[in-house]
């Protein structure tokens, strides 16, 4: 069995409730990292100024997220079959959303700078300090409602940077039963990153908060 000094080269433990688990130094880690991917396979990733007895413990420590994690990755695997899965054209994507935001803006008096649209793995949406707005393709897969309030909700940052309860009372204005929409999308918040790595499966992984250490 490997010793507990720092080591660069990759490391393989074996865990009772858990199987292998590769340890791996990297120089451009700045935190500890737990990684997931779709065969299951447990990787933590360890910044060279971290000792490997660390990196152990902070595993040990991560272990009923870790379970919780393959759990999820069994059903997603098991409930969202990548077959079934159309492919989303981004120029499409971008054409709907564009005439939606467009729609919503001008039915609700805002304005915006720019329009990017994304596939990404953890956001809907986003919106910089210059009111440049970001969409996550895969939105049109969402319900209509929850297509309309991200979209809203990002046209509402252009004028409110921050999630104050000018921010929530402006949100409630225009959604009207905000609080509900609010707990629709967190329920659905676990299909973005689903249908980002069912479209990208040699990509699939969940990453652990980082830890510093």
């Amino acid at each position: 069995m490997p010793n507990n000094k720092h080591n660069d080269n990759p490391t393989t433990f074996h865990f009772p409730s858990l199987g292998p688990v590769l340890f791996t130094t990297s120089p451009r880690a700045k935190r500890l990292s737990i990684t997931i991917k779709p065969d299951q396979t447990i990787k933590v990733t360890i910044p060279t100024r971290v000792s490997l007895p660390t990196a152990r413990k902070f595993l040990q420590s991560k272990i009923p997220w870790i379970k919780k994690n393959l759990n999820k990755l069994q059903k997603l695997q098991q409930n969202y079959p990548q077959q079934n899965l159309l492919p989303i054209n981004k120029k499409e994507a971008k054409t709907i959303l564009t005439d939606r935001l467009n729609f919503l803006a001008h039915k609700y008096k805002f304005s915006y700078n720019r329009l990017y649209i994304r596939n990404q793995k953890t956001r809907w949406g986003s919106c910089s300090s210059k009111n440049n707005i970001s969409l996550n393709m895969n939105l049109i897969r969402l319900p209509q409602k929850l297509q309309d309030y991200i979209i809203l909700h990002e046209l509402v940052h252009t004028k409110h940077k921050n999630h104050s309860k000018k921010f929530w009372a402006e949100m409630d204005r225009i959604v009207g039963d905000g609080k509900r929409l609010r707990k629709e999308m967190i329920e659905n918040s676990s299909k973005c990153v689903i249908f980002y790595f069912l479209s990208h499966p040699d990509c699939w992984e969940i990453q652990s908060p980082d830890y510093p250490g």
